[in-house]
């Protein structure tokens, strides 16, 4: 039984201040707020949605159909490893949202946009020793490299503990994404110091807000077709699988994991941090499968793709 497991055995109704301080402590000495919260062995399948080839009609052409306007998807089923770990610490998700009072302020302008622009590429190599959650240097950043390789088995180059070890290298998270307007609004809210690649993203969009991108849809990236340089029918097409949850791995960013906070103050802002992002879908960006592969690189365009008549 895991040190986490152990601590989630106390109370579920309430928790002792000695134990929110030596929870704290875990915490943040261990990287343990994270994603190994014990579960059954079904929330950790890949349940594939079956979707026969005829809703997608030529799908090359990236022109597929809407089912009765809900777009089937190999999507991965799950349940809220957040709402999951507050039961298990005896506090009411809802109720410490409320407490918190989150406003995420946006940028209405973006809303409008048809597509956005590319300012980031990232990957995190493997290593033996620091890819794992519980290593001192673990971190969810993710390196920015000018181009990166996107394939249906993922990122090349790229390593995702969680993904590999505990979901089978899912093709329903090969990629991730997000949108500037989440930084952003980060910074307003109080953490100066967040940079893009802090939560793990392997591309980062401008432009169009969080929004943009919904679950069974289909997005293109590709180069500015308007500059000359590239024909309509290039670019890589990614499926948005799911909302990425806020990960318990995030608390190890030093902005939050911040040396000269007392360890129930460390976990407080760890507390709020993983809240804010689960405030609304898409806060902590989205999980993709890749139906056409390739190259995506700083400057591309992303726009959604048309989506056939019925």
């Amino acid at each position: 039984m895991s040190l986490l497991h152990r601590l989630f055995l106390l109370n579920n109704n309430a928790i002792t201040t000695c134990g929110v301080l030596f929870l704290a402590v875990a915490l943040t000495s261990s990287g343990a707020f994270n994603s190994y919260i014990p579960r059954l062995q079904s929330d950790l399948n890949i349940h594939i949605a079956q979707t026969s080839s005829s809703n997608y009609p030529g799908h090359n052409k990236h022109d597929y159909k809407s089912n009765n306007h809900s777009r089937k998807s190999a999507t991965t089923l799950h349940g809220s490893w957040l709402s999951d770990t507050f039961q298990s610490l005896g506090l009411d998700i809802s109720l410490e949202k409320m407490k918190l009072n989150l406003v995420q302020k946006q940028d209405e302008s973006t809303k409008k946009k048809k597509a956005g622009t590319v300012l980031r590429t990232a990957i995190k190599s493997y290593n033996k020793e620091t890819s794992l959650p519980s290593h001192p240097s673990y971190t969810t950043r993710k390196e920015s490299r000018g181009v990166i390789v996107v394939t249906p088995e993922g990122v090349v180059g790229d390593y995702n503990h969680y993904r590999t070890v505990a979901m089978s290298s899912t093709p329903d998270r090969a990629v991730s994404i997000l949108t500037s307007d989440i930084v952003e609004m980060l910074r307003t809210a109080g953490w100066t110091d967040v940079m893009e690649g802090d939560l793990g993203e392997n591309i980062y969009v401008d432009g169009i807000d969080y929004t943009f991108f919904e679950v069974g849809r289909r997005y293109k990236f590709q180069t500015n077709i308007n500059n000359g340089n590239a024909k309509e029918e290039e670019g890589v097409v990614v499926e948005i699988t799911e909302r990425i949850e806020p990960c318990g791995n995030l608390c190890k960013l030093p902005y939050i994991n911040k040396e000269s906070l007392a360890p129930k103050d460390r976990f407080e802002e760890c507390k709020k941090f993983l809240l804010y992002l689960d405030e609304k879908e898409g806060l902590r960006g989205w999980y993709g499968k890749v139906i056409d592969g390739g190259t995506v690189k700083v400057g591309d365009q992303v726009s959604a793709l048309e989506i056939a008549a019925a």
